[in-house]
Order: C-alpha cells, then structure tokens, then sequence
C-alpha cells in the first residue's frame, strides 16, 4: 500500500480535526460552562437554530468541514476552562 499524497494527508488532518464528541458531550460541556446555545452560536457566527442542529446531531445538518473544526476547538476550550 502506498503513502497517502501529500495533499491526501492534510485533507485526512482536516477531517480528524472536524470529529466531533458525541451530541450528549456536546451539550454537556455547553451547559457545563453555563453558556446558551444562542451565545455558543454568536461565537461561532451562526444562528441559534443552525447551534440546535449541530448540538443535537441532527442527521444532513451539521457543519461545514472548517465550522466542524471550530465548533469542536471551542468545545475543547470550554471543557478545560469549566475542569
């Protein structure tokens, strides 16, 4: 089997980078950190109902690959922040 090309292994990064807890750990570490979905969503410049969507794992609605990203660097900097 062959290495993965160059341009391969960063699109793989991108894509571990974008995986996402579990909807159930996504909401507990929102409330955790006392936040509404509404203020998560201003963060992260979308809507309070597109937040509801992603929290919630609803299937065909989830982010984009770069909002996954940043949705999921938040959540970790939530996490260590309410530890």
């Amino acid at each position: 089997m062959s290495e993965p090309s160059e341009a391969g292994a960063a699109l793989t990064a991108l894509v571990r980078a974008a995986k996402l807890p579990e909807p159930a750990e996504r909401k507990r570490i929102r409330r955790e950190a006392g936040l509404s979905l509404r203020r998560l969503g201003e963060a992260l410049g979308v809507t309070e109902g597109a937040m509801w969507r992603w929290e919630n794992g609803t299937p065909g609605q989830g982010p984009s690959l770069e909002n996954a990203i940043r949705y999921r660097e938040l959540l970790e900097e939530l996490q260590k922040a309410v530890a």
